[in-house]
């Protein structure tokens, strides 16, 4: 498990990413599984009294550049959350 300060430098490294990222994308199709699978690496590394932390920051992240997770609400959980 990573600390919340190096969970916080991985996810901001992600956010550092995406605006060139998204401004050389082609299709948007290919965003959502290259960015699940890095944030499914971050969420691993996460404890899980930090996940709901890192949940947020990556919703945000994305609310930021006008991007709804697919399948998640407004507040980060979908509905398969609720069946674990």
């Amino acid at each position: 498990m990573k600390s919340r300060a190096q969970l916080d430098a991985d996810l901001d490294r992600l956010a550092a990413m995406l605006p060139p990222w998204l401004q050389h994308l082609r299709h948007e199709a290919q965003f959502w599984p290259q960015f699940e699978a890095l944030a499914l690496d971050i969420l691993g590394d996460a404890a899980d009294h930090d996940r709901d932390h890192v949940q947020l920051r990556l919703d945000a992240m994305l609310a930021t550049h006008g991007k709804a997770a697919p399948g998640r609400d407004a507040r980060g959980t979908s509905p398969q959350d609720g069946m674990r």
